[in-house]
């Protein structure tokens, strides 16, 4: 996929002064809050998707979310201004997920991943306002942030795309909940390993079994959850 990004990223946080009351007496105190951005990604005139996302690495945004959505597309380009970007060439259909063919291979473990994972824990420590979504596969893992989890998802994956690299046999590490969406944006870029710090719904995990993902979930230092 060709992707042009005219787009200059802006800081995704901004640091301001509020006053912090507790047990009635209130202090100024210095809160970072994260920055929302809003686009819109167009095929001709028709809105394919309105994100709600942090104001950086928009053009992987749209590349990942076309990419785990099952949208096959030629090329896309974010304007100047990064609320409007434009695909050509997209399917007017989105394809379904396919379970996948080949056995689940763990190519990393829970303890790997999370210490990839932790590389961005200082910047949400600072807010607790964004989530976080690393790929790794061989020779290569790719880290992403962003105010929703499925735009840090779909960020890394576009990352990845435009970098070259194989998704078949991945392992993807997400902050937030792992729920049905989740599941079909893996399965449609071949991606064998779901890890998550947070839970898993009923249904995601009929799901992955369904579709041949290995899920392993609730992940922490001490351990994890999977079936």
């Amino acid at each position: 996929m060709q992707l042009t990004d005219l787009f200059e990223n802006r800081p995704d946080e901004t640091e301001l002064v509020l006053s912090a009351v507790s047990y009635g007496a209130s202090r100024p105190t210095p809160v970072v809050l994260n920055e929302e951005h809003t686009l819109n990604l167009y095929c001709g005139d028709a809105l394919l998707h309105s994100f709600v996302c942090s104001p950086c690495a928009l053009g992987e945004l749209c590349a990942g979310w076309l990419l785990t959505e099952g949208y096959a597309a030629d090329s896309v380009e974010v304007s100047r201004d990064g609320h409007t970007a434009a695909v050509k060439g997209a399917c007017a259909f989105p394809a379904e997920p396919e379970k996948l063919r080949l056995p689940c291979r763990t190519s990393a473990s829970t303890e790997e991943m999370l210490e990839l994972f932790n590389e961005a824990s200082d910047k949400y420590s600072r807010s607790h306002g964004i989530h976080e979504c690393v790929i790794k596969g061989d020779g290569w893992h790719i880290l992403r942030t962003d105010i929703g989890r499925h735009n840090a998802i779909d960020k890394a994956v576009g990352a990845a795309v435009l970098a070259g690299y194989d998704l078949r046999g991945a392992v993807m590490f997400s902050s937030g909940r792992i729920n049905v969406q989740t599941v079909k944006k893996a399965a449609r870029c071949k991606i064998s390993c779901l890890m998550s710090k947070a839970v898993i719904t009923r249904d995601a995990l009929m799901l992955a079994e369904e579709l041949g993902l290995k899920v392993f979930f609730s992940v922490k230092e001490s351990g994890y959850v999977t079936k």
